[in-house]
């Protein structure tokens, strides 16, 4: 009879790794679920007491399903879930209050991933059409019309998917000055940015790192919200257009792009399309890397209350390994930076 409590061991398969050859490179535990990291996929392992907790069919099997097909090596990740996962653990000393911000670096994840998956979806498709928008143009410019040009399908549907997820990941940002500096929130969710960033300013100084980041951001970090904003709630002076590949002047394409008005919000009003891959890929980053910093100078603040001699360094860019690309570990402040 099979025991579902005893030891046992499984494949993961990795549709990226048809010979399963990529080892797992980390297993964390996040809120009593067991998350398998390796890198280019993120699996959930899925007991036999999960799938059937009543123990209503003793032969049921464990399982596991595959979360993202991204791991270790995308950035999105390392820098993240990842990253963070043995710093928290170092600079909290409380289980209880290390698991609650482990889980909410994690959410936030959730959320930054979901915005690679839009941007990855409009790049990937703009990489595939490039070279046949070009076919079709050279194949019929000297005949009276030129087809119409192929789509990025769900293009709308996708910047929406980004924008509304950038959204929410910068709220999750700022809500770690509350986990961490005690700022009033009335609801997680809140997003009033203006004022956090006083409330900061008053609690640690203007010279502290982390005010300084808030107001050097704040430009794009507005951008983001109130583009989010245009796409739900579209008015006079809060709008985003947004354009698909189009035939120019003198047969030339034109790759996906987008323009807003945010006169409303004092942010004033872009009248020529940019392309669209070349703003979404530095949104994103700018994202990650400013939770990134957020948290790094959270945590610093909490090894110094600890008085551990334990301190927070970056590390070469020439030792970042690619298939774990980690920027940042905690080593004794007496020895030398990795």
């Amino acid at each position: 009879m099979f025991d579902r409590d005893s030891a046992f061991s499984m494949e993961i398969r990795d549709p990226a790794d048809p010979d399963n050859k990529a080892p797992i490179v980390r297993a964390l535990t996040i809120e009593d679920e067991l998350l398998l990291f390796k890198t280019t996929s993120i699996h959930r392992l899925i007991t036999a007491d999960t799938i059937d907790p009543q123990k209503s069919d003793l032969s049921t099997r464990h399982s596991s399903e595959i979360l993202y097909s991204v791991g270790a090596a995308n950035s999105f990740v390392a820098r993240m879930i990842l990253q963070f996962r043995d710093m928290i653990g170092l600079a909290i000393s409380q289980t209880t209050r290390e698991n609650e911000v482990v889980q909410y670096v994690w959410e936030a994840n959730k959320l930054l991933l979901g915005c690679e998956k839009a941007y990855f979806h409009i790049y990937k498709h703009t990489m595939e059409l490039m070279p046949k928008c070009d076919e079709i143009v050279e194949a019929h410019k000297k005949k009276l019309a030129i087809p119409a040009m192929p789509k990025i399908p769900d293009l709308e549907t996708h910047i929406s998917d980004f924008l509304i997820s950038g959204k929410k990941f910068l709220v999750f940002a700022y809500g770690l000055l509350h986990l961490f500096y005690g700022m009033p929130l009335k609801e997680r969710q809140e997003a009033h940015f203006d004022n956090h960033r006083k409330w900061i300013k008053e609690k640690l100084g203007e010279e502290h790192p982390i005010h300084k980041t808030l107001e050097a951001d704040e430009p794009w970090i507005r951008l983001i919200a109130e583009c989010s904003n245009a796409v739900r709630h579209e008015e006079k002076g809060l709008k985003l257009e947004i354009k698909n590949f189009s035939l120019q002047p003198g047969n030339k394409i034109a790759s996906a792009g987008w323009r807003y008005d945010l006169t409303k919000k004092k942010l004033g009003r872009q009248d020529e399309y940019t392309d669209l891959i070349s703003d979404l890929d530095v949104r994103i980053y700018n994202m990650l890397t400013f939770f990134e910093e957020v948290l790094v100078f959270c945590l610093q603040d909490e090894l110094k209350k600890c008085n551990n001699q334990l301190e927070i360094f970056r590390i070469p860019e020439e030792k970042i390994n690619p298939k774990y690309p980690i920027l940042y570990e905690v080593h004794r402040r007496s020895s030398a930076s990795p």
